[in-house]
């Protein structure tokens, strides 16, 4: 029997009882649907925090601080400052010698201080790094241009920069401001930053910075922030605190390193980490969070599976009841010359027919559900049904195909085992 044949002859003996057929079919229909419904919520849930924490800051930078528990352990046991590991031009430019790395840059914040536009002042915090390397770094400009590396005096404002924060209650409501930010690209601006001297007095020192341009959205401290030249925010903070900074001895509090791609971020930071610092990236959160997802979709696929199963149990009824109801046509088919593994193969051939509708119209059923589910969800949450609760991906629709395949052909072996085993002559002789 060619396999033309066998698919064909499969396929009409699979229709002779319609409701019964049917009726598996529904039960692995149902069993392929809540599979994929369970996973695609897991999957869901997984896109929409990812989605949300790699908005949040740039993938393939890097925040490294001195190993604040090595520092900590040294101040308990005594131990002297020569054995710290300290975050200086030195371990810097060690960093930038590490395969992956593009840029390297110290981070020097500067807060307290004030921008006079319009008669009104607004309260606003620099944020200062190297501009030798900010044409490396992942920072982009919505208006305007990054600032050349000799521009010490020009600055790139954060989106909310001049964002103001008003205290109600326990906390902080942001009150946007209603300068338009790009009006103010290439003007130039007023810093001011006040300290209070020895003698008790206020003092002012007033700085001239240039806006270049407006930074595109980070998600993270940069768009609360005034970008400007590491040197000049390190003056300021001298002026302001009346400390001279003393990097080759107590380093920088922050330094940002930019790597190639996202593949190299784990390699990276392992190397760091070698060096004794502290390292800090999205992706290790979303490595984290991609292993609690995964066995959260083990978890609800496992749910999912009990449908499936049931389905199983149902296919292997179908097809044993098929073989009493054919036994004198096996035998017949038996004496005219079909091989014992022709009359297996139409079975197991039958059963994975069942897995296989079964899982086709599954799948065509959770992808409706999907929709409804986000569409369900956007109208109750978000009110533009454009939230993600069930995300059904390609792969999962493969497997599911292939499983549910599966499940009804190794459904199908014991009974075709059992028919290819008949006597022919028993099953001629039977009614």
């Amino acid at each position: 029997m060619n396999k033309q044949e066998l698919l064909r002859l499969s396929w009409e003996n699979l229709w002779r009882m319609k409701f019964r057929t049917i009726l598996t079919i529904i039960g692995v229909v149902i069993g392929t649907s809540s599979i994929i419904v369970m996973v695609s919520i897991g999957n869901g849930a997984q896109k929409s925090i990812t989605d949300e924490l790699s908005g949040v800051g740039s993938v393939t930078t890097l925040q490294v601080y001195q190993d604040l528990s090595s520092m900590g352990m040294s101040a308990v046991s005594g131990g002297k400052q020569k054995d710290k590991v300290i975050l200086n031009d030195d371990a810097i430019k060690d960093m930038k010698k590490i395969d992956g790395v593009v840029a390297v840059t110290p981070v020097v914040s500067l807060n307290g201080g004030e921008i006079e536009l319009n008669r009104d002042q607004y309260g606003v915090s620099l944020m200062g790094i190297d501009y030798g390397v900010l044409k490396d770094m992942r920072y982009e400009t919505t208006s305007g241009k990054k600032p050349g590396a000799n521009d010490d005096n020009s600055v790139i404002l954060g989106k909310e920069a001049l964002t103001s924060f008003t205290l109600t209650g326990i906390s902080a409501q942001p009150e946007a401001s209603t300068i338009n930010m790009e009006d103010l690209i290439g003007q130039n601006v007023n810093l001011i930053v006040k300290r209070t001297n020895a003698a008790g007095e206020e003092e002012i020192r007033s700085q001239k910075l240039k806006v270049a341009g407006i930074l595109e959205s980070t998600g993270g401290n940069e768009d609360y922030s005034i970008i400007a030249d590491y040197q000049l925010v390190t003056e300021l903070n001298e002026w302001q605190t009346g400390v001279k900074s003393n990097v080759k001895k107590n380093g920088y509090a922050e330094a940002l390193a930019t790597v190639e791609d996202s593949s190299v971020v784990n390699s990276v930071t392992s190397e760091i980490e070698a060096m004794k610092f502290t390292v800090f990236s999205m992706q290790q959160i979303l490595d984290s969070m991609g292993s609690v997802f995964q066995m959260l979709q083990i978890l609800l696929g496992g749910i999912g599976g009990v449908a499936l199963l049931v389905a199983c149990i149902g296919i292997v009824n179908t097809m044993t009841m098929s073989i009493y109801e054919r036994t004198k046509e096996i035998g017949i088919m038996k004496v005219i010359g079909a091989s014992i593994s022709d009359i297996r193969n139409m079975f197991i051939t039958e059963s994975t027919m069942i897995g296989l509708i079964g899982g086709i119209v599954g799948i065509i059923i959770s992808i409706a559900l999907s929709l409804l589910i986000n569409l369900i969800a956007g109208f109750f949450i978000g009110g533009e049904g454009s939230v993600t609760i069930s995300y059904i991906t390609p792969g999962l629709v493969i497997f599911a195909l292939v499983f549910s395949a599966l499940v009804g052909m190794l459904s199908g072996v014991r009974p075709a085992i059992k028919a290819a085993n008949l006597s022919s002559l028993d099953a001629i002789r039977s009614e």
